[in-house]
């Protein structure tokens, strides 16, 4: 699933597209791959990798980071895996799905409500960052399938907009 969102590492923002295992930052891409032991490969080189909230630590060097314009596509591969807790959903169009695999921290919304294309939804915490899941369409909220707390997987259907 490709993602476009910005980043803002150090107080300088970059456009950023993620697809599949491809990061392409400023135009530029990149190859990424997370090994099992939790190391992080960039174009094949190891980074020591470490996020503490908004502070991305590189090296041993610290960066303050903030992701902003997280929106979700409106399709997903149907099937799309969910936590044992959590009915499976099919992903449809206005679906917003998580990002990566994580944790709930704040649901925006409420069934019936109206929202904006980009407006917040929730924040999903994973590896110690907090990513903010936008609609992806105007609409009425139909359907959320989490609060906060939940355990959530990839591309797991968090709210259904309509």
């Amino acid at each position: 699933m490709k993602q476009e969102f910005r980043l803002t590492l150090d107080g300088v923002e970059y456009p950023v597209v993620a697809e599949d295992n491809v990061v392409t930052v400023n135009g530029r891409p990149f190859t990424v791959e997370v090994t099992d032991e939790g190391e992080i490969l960039v174009d094949g080189i190891a980074y020591d990798v470490a996020l503490d909230g908004a502070v991305a630590t590189v090296g041993g060097d610290a960066y303050p980071v903030e992701i902003a314009g997280l929106t979700m596509s409106a399709a997903a591969p149907s099937g799309a895996p969910s936590s044992p807790a959590a009915p499976v959903v099919e992903a449809g169009v206005g679906s917003v799905l998580a990002v990566m695999p994580g944790k709930i921290v704040r649901v925006m919304v409420e069934v019936g409500q109206q929202v904006d294309d980009g407006e917040p939804v929730c924040v999903l915490e994973a590896m110690k960052m907090e990513n903010e899941l936008n609609a992806g369409q105007s609409g009425i909220v139909r359907t959320l399938h989490v609060k906060p707390g939940d355990d959530v997987e990839k591309d797991q259907v968090l709210a259904e907009i309509e």
